[in-house]
């Protein structure tokens, strides 16, 4: 399984990530492996789901507990204003805005995610991406590779 834990549903920084993930499904589908999306907040998921972001299943873990229990950082101010002008991030927001997404930062941007994929029964870690920047995304080779396991 493939749980994708992305902080927030902003629709500024998520995009190329959870959109490039959801690429993988055709691959995943074929490896048996399913794309598990976590979101903490009820906070524009119905934006989320209609513009199709995400092709896997769709929970919120409203208490975050997930993300505590996977120790994702939480930033302060201080790190995520900075986080927001660096160059990935412009970049990110440069193809979100070459894809027609329109800006949306409401929510709590300042939890980042992850990415963990695990073998089927969940006993075992495969493979564990943790954001330092919210415009970070675990790469789709990566993920593709350790699908295949």
């Amino acid at each position: 399984m493939c749980y994708f834990l992305h902080a927030t549903f902003w629709v500024t920084l998520l995009p190329s990530g959870i959109q490039g993930v959801s690429l993988l499904m055709p691959q995943l589908s074929e490896a048996n492996v399913r794309l598990i999306g976590i979101g903490l907040e009820e906070l524009g998921v119905e934006e989320f789901i209609e513009g199709k972001f995400f092709e896997g299943e769709l929970y919120i873990d409203v208490d975050k507990k997930s993300f505590k229990d996977l120790e994702f950082k939480r930033m302060g101010v201080l790190n995520l204003i900075p986080a927001l002008f660096s160059k990935i991030s412009r970049a990110v927001i440069k193809k979100g805005k070459e894809w027609g997404i329109a800006s949306n930062m409401h929510g709590d941007g300042f939890q980042n995610g992850g990415l963990i994929v695990v073998e089927a029964k969940g006993e075992k870690l495969l493979y564990e991406f943790k954001q330092d920047n919210p415009a970070d995304h675990a790469p789709n080779s990566a993920i593709l590779q350790v699908s295949k396991t």
